[in-house]
């Protein structure tokens, strides 16, 4: 196996400084981060309404997105020791928390906010619901799922990938399919 030639090992050290500064910056504009934490390419207008934990990784192509930030109650809250795959998207209307040592894959979605359908106004005058999504702590969640709007997975459970929990899932248990049903329990 090859030793990096000098252009490779200067390209890593440019790109670990790019990402020294983008972390900076979010900072400095109200990002709460605790240390430890690798903090990839991520889109996020206001990091002020974002708190992550130590020792998380979070990857490229995250997208955090904050639709009412003047409100205190609106926020994104990541625990302790957390993965978040590259391109999964968080769609905040309300409350987003992830508890500690969760694992959540590439492309998943968590969309707080649902909308009316009543035949008898236009869909784009109806109002919209949300409703906080809580994932609790030691919870693993595969790749290209949607979690929505009022949802409660339970401490140590498994989502299977393309999955959509449109209900609450108890700890300790494993779900899938569209929409997420019940499969067994973690033993």
């Amino acid at each position: 196996m090859h030793q990096p030639n000098s252009f490779g090992l200067f390209y890593t050290k440019l790109f670990s400084l790019k990402n020294l500064l983008r972390k900076e910056i979010l900072k400095w504009r109200g990002l709460q981060i605790d240390k430890g934490t690798k903090l990839g390419n991520i889109s996020c207008d206001w990091p002020n309404k974002l708190m992550i934990g130590a020792a998380c990784d979070i990857q490229d192509g995250v997208d955090f997105r904050i639709w009412h930030p003047y409100d205190p109650e609106s926020y994104i809250k990541i625990g302790n020791r957390v993965f978040i795959g590259h391109a999964c998207e968080f769609v905040c209307n309300t409350k987003i928390t992830i508890g500690d040592d969760c694992l959540i894959a590439s492309r998943t979605t968590f969309v707080d906010v649902g909308h009316g359908i009543d035949p008898s106004s236009k869909m784009n005058l109806q109002d919209t619901v949300a409703e906080e999504i809580k994932i609790e702590e030691d919870v693993w969640i595969g790749s290209s799922c949607v979690i929505i709007k009022g949802v409660t997975i339970g401490k140590g459970s498994v989502v299977a990938a393309g999955s959509l929990v449109n209900k609450s899932i108890p700890p300790y248990q494993i779900w899938g399919g569209v929409p997420a049903k019940f499969i067994k329990n973690r033993e």
